[in-house]
């Protein structure tokens, strides 16, 4: 007998063809939602702030302190409504809603199908269907609602940032306001709302793949669920390689449940992009009857090991705390991640594939997701699966304690269990951590006794949640993938750093210690460390009139969250220059704060990897690498995609191959890459003059996967300026530098800097006398924000060059013309 039309699964997504509108309370909701008066279109996913901005009814809430004017648009219910065709005659007829932000009534042809209040959790209903239906949606504003049960379950609770309501509301956190955004609670369609009908569908398929400690061979396990009439099917399972070839091809008859091992000899291993290559198997499965394609799916997995290390250091109190790929120990850098904007539906495939490259060319390995936002669309981590970026994932709960009445309790178990299945194929994925720093939030209010076992009752009572709910539900579908209950996670003590991860707010935070104070705040893991500065000089000009671009006008205080952060801006501001009047001068010193910071960071951090038995610190990853508008923030990146001075040093920082110089003389190398390095280690000593007062040179060897303690230069008598090389063949491969801080109290010399085009895409950069911080007013460039000293030009590229160029460094700037003649490499 013929297979129809009917018995193949079909997707109808539905996207375009929205109404939207503010409900009017004084109807009712079957009067409201027949009002043909005021609907206005809106394709889907979006938001309500989204659409209302398209259409012209806010002004954008980025812009100067219009926040303030659109509160009112989380204050109000909205209505949503869609007219869809159908065919009948299918078995099985599915709506399913992957995201609907956050109190959603859902009805089908005037009956509640659904009442949802997660906006992290997919719902996928069975309905009966017309030919033509119409599809009703009533989001109840999320901030009321937050404020209601926060009044029915006890009142406030404790949280930095936001409102206590937020606590109540599984909805972003971050909607609320954070030290780095404003408040927009939105609400809507902000994922895909699709039809599925069908006669029988491959529901889940679950792969998971298990890499023998040799190496050698790995056994990639299937598991899978079918639904419907499937009963006269069959299943076809092929496993290809990462190539697309065929490796092996299983049929057997349909079931409920199904379970199939492969074998992979030799398996192509996974690793993150500093290590080796990043190649996707690929399993399709196909449900087939009478030689037709009922459903088909498709997914994509890498093979990888991964240990988190755990152990004695040498002569030192605590255990390790870095990853292990494939055998390999890995010092792990990277930034933590906040959502790229407010209204989420704005974030393209485009928009993430950007970040993330600029993630990679920085040269660094990791991004955590922080527990304060979403967790990301799917093109997010298959870009991190493609390009090799490990990724943390917390679990959203962040900086507050959250209740554990049971049907808080009820909620997150289903969004723990729907997000650790949608997300567990990701060989990106390697850690999942339960919250971001409620534990430290819980012990300062001495609510934390790690002694005590979790008690939903306690005052503590979300442990419940971190300690138990959530390692259920990844020991249940996600085994192999490391679990802790917190980022931090510690002994009793937040500020513990021989144990666990560590944030360390030190610099910038509670003490506004000088950012050289690093070098005593290590830890075994910094999941989070930061210098707040202002966006790039043309970010902040897009979102603030021009006669408010003044460093204490209200508009550029109003793109400041931070608590406290103007001050803190100007305090380390004013160790650059003490002229801090004009925007541009207070934006770059800022600026050359952050980059200098940073750079500090990630070098003594990097001195203690140190080598086999001795690793002291096993990554840092810097609070932030995007931002989520035009806001003075601890970002790299700025919400316009304009990269900051720092994004470049952090960039040469992380190197596979540095040399290192610190205030106190030291001299170390740190070399993370496989292979050991031999070079000329290069020390020159300069006046405050820029004369030229002594050159040495030494072969030096760096092993591999190593940080190498090099010596030390002499004690300085007067200030100097330093520069280290080192040098293969001639060339140099890595260089750092040490002015004397603070610059404000110092006069350096006045350099002559040149600037000349080779061609198309390089230019060549000189000095006469040494000079920091050389920015140059550009973006898509292959490095920036330079030490530069004579005789050591350095060549930099262009995707192309403009003529007219603007230079800022410390104590100057001026505009450079590049339209002259082209000149050779090496004049």
């Amino acid at each position: 007998m013929p297979i129809s039309k009917l018995e193949l699964l079909q997707k109808q997504p539905l996207t375009s063809g929205w109404l939207f509108r503010e409900r009017q309370n004084s109807h009712s909701m079957l009067e409201d939602f027949a009002n043909p008066n005021g609907w206005l279109s809106c394709q889907v996913p979006s938001s309500t702030y989204q659409n209302l901005l398209e259409h012209g009814l806010i002004p954008d809430p980025y812009f100067d302190q219009n926040e303030n004017l659109v509160q009112w648009v989380s204050e109000r219910d909205w209505l949503y409504c869609l007219e869809f065709s159908a065919e009948l005659g299918f078995l099985q007829n599915q709506l399913c809603f992957d995201g609907l932000d956050t109190f959603a009534d859902v009805y089908l042809n005037g009956d509640l199908i659904l009442e949802s209040e997660n906006m992290f959790l997919g719902q996928r209903i069975t309905v009966q269907l017309k030919a033509k239906n119409r599809l009703e949606i009533h989001f109840k504003s999320a901030w009321f609602e937050g404020l209601k049960r926060m009044q029915a379950h006890g009142g406030a609770r404790p949280l930095w940032n936001g409102d206590p309501s937020r606590l109540h509301v599984r909805k972003a956190q971050y909607h609320y306001s954070w030290d780095w955004g404003p408040k927009l609670v939105d609400s809507g369609i902000w994922q895909e709302i699709r039809l599925e009908q069908y006669n029988a569908r491959i529901a889940e398929v679950h792969i998971q793949p298990k890499l023998e400690a040799t190496l050698e061979t790995s056994t990639i396990d299937i598991d899978l669920q079918l639904h419907g009439q499937y009963q006269e099917a069959r299943v076809v399972l092929t496993l290809c390689d990462p190539n697309g070839i065929a490796l092996e091809q299983h049929i057997m008859a349909a079931g409920s449940k199904l379970k199939h091992r492969f074998w992979i000899l030799q398996p192509e291993l996974w690793y993150p992009h500093t290590l080796g290559t990043q190649p996707l198997y690929r399993l399709r499965v196909s449900l087939e009857q009478a030689g037709i394609c009922l459903d088909s799916q498709e997914q994509t997995f890498g093979i990888r090991q991964v240990r988190v290390v755990k152990e004695a250091i040498e002569n030192q109190v605590g255990t390790s705390f870095y990853f292990e790929i494939n055998g390999i120990a890995m010092f792990t850098n990277g930034a933590n991640w906040i959502p790229d904007d407010l209204m989420l539906a704005r974030v393209t495939g485009e928009r993430y594939k950007a970040r993330i490259e600029a993630t990679k060319n920085a040269n660094m390995t990791m991004l955590r997701i922080w527990g304060g936002g979403i967790y990301e669309n799917k093109v997010f981590y298959d870009l991190c699966d493609q390009m090799g970026i490990l990724v943390w994932q917390d679990f959203m709960f962040g900086c507050g304690i959250y209740p554990s009445h049971p049907a808080f309790l009820e909620s997150v178990q289903e969004e723990a269990v729907y997000q650790v299945k949608r997300l567990r194929s990701h060989p990106s994925i390697i850690i999942w951590t339960g919250n971001n720093e409620d534990y430290p939030l819980a012990n300062g209010l001495g609510l934390y006794n790690m002694a005590a076992a979790p008690d939903a009752n306690s005052g503590f009572g979300a442990r419940v949640i971190y300690e138990q709910i959530l390692p259920k539900a990844l020991l249940e579908f996600c085994p192999d993938v490391y679990y802790q209950a917190g980022s931090p996670y510690f002994g009793q003590d937040p500020d513990d750093q021989t144990i666990g991860d560590r944030h360390t707010w030190e610099v910038w935070g509670r003490d506004a210690a000088p950012y050289r104070e690093y070098a005593r705040l290590g830890g075994r893991f910094i999941s989070e460390f930061g210098m707040g500065a202002a966006p790039r000089l043309e970010t902040l000009r897009e979102v603030i009139p021009k006669e408010a671009w003044q460093p204490h006008s209200p508009s550029f205080l109003h793109h400041i969250k931070a608590g406290e952060g103007m001050m803190r801006l100007e305090k380390y501001a004013s160790d650059i220059r003490s002229d801090l009047d004009k925007l541009e001068d207070f934006v770059f010193a800022t600026q050359i704060v952050q980059s200098e910071a940073l750079n500090a960071a990630y070098r003594i951090w990097r001195r203690a990897w140190g080598n086999v038995g001795t690793r002291a610190c096993g990554g840092a990853l810097v609070w932030q690498l995007n931002d989520c508008w035009q806001v003075s923030s601890w970002a790299i990146i700025d919400s316009s995609q304009r990269c900051k001075p720092a994004y470049y040093t952090v960039k040469r920082a992380l190197e596979a191959i540095t040399i290192n110089l610190w205030s106190d003389g030291a001299i170390w190398g740190s070399n993370t890459s496989l292979l050991g390095c031999q070079a000329t280690l290069e020390i020159r000593v300069f006046d405050l003059q820029g004369q030229a007062i002594e050159t040495t040179s030494r072969p030096v060897q760096l092993p591999a996967n190593a940080s190498t303690e090099l010596g030390t230069v002499a004690p300085m008598l007067e200030p100097q300026i330093i520069q280290v090389r080192l040098l293969q063949n001639n060339k140099v491969i890595a260089r750092d530098s040490f002015f004397p801080e603070p610059y404000v109290k110092f006069q350096f010399p006045n350099a002559k800097i040149s600037i000349e085009r080779l061609d198309q895409h390089r230019l060549k950069i000189s000095t006469d006398k040494p000079v920091k911080a050389v920015w140059l007013e550009t973006d898509q460039i292959s490095d920036n924000m330079l030490d530069l000293m004579p005789n050591d030009p350095q060549i930099l590229e262009f995707p192309s060059i403009v003529d007219l160029l603007e230079l800022r460094w410390l104590g100057g700037q001026h505009t450079v013309d590049l339209s002259p003649r082209l000149v050779a490499a090496d004049d």
